[in-house]
């Protein structure tokens, strides 16, 4: 079963220091962060194997970066994933220091 990525809902948990990611109303993801002065680092991204292959910690980090710029926050990308994706999206490239 393949997932619409508007089916996918991302909010920022700031408490927890994370974003989340869920489908359906059911948790799926989240990319942990820590920040500091004005810079935010990634430094764990999770999805469900359940879902993984279906753009869903790709939805997850776009949220997540796109608030990161409206911050203006200097984004460092200490998890593999979103270095793999901002390598992969140029366009997020500007974010990191």
């Amino acid at each position: 079963m393949s997932t619409d990525s508007t089916d996918v809902q991302v909010s920022h948990n700031e408490a927890e220091s994370r974003y989340e990611a869920t489908l359906h109303g059911n948790p799926v993801g989240t990319a942990a962060y820590e920040l500091s002065d004005d810079a935010i680092t990634f430094t764990h991204t999770v999805v469900d194997q359940g879902v993984e292959g279906q753009g869903i910690g790709s939805t997850l980090i776009r949220y997540a970066l796109d608030d990161a710029r409206g911050q203006h926050l200097t984004v460092v990308p200490q998890c593999e994933f979103v270095a793999a994706f901002i390598e992969d999206n140029p366009d997020y490239q500007d974010l990191t220091a």
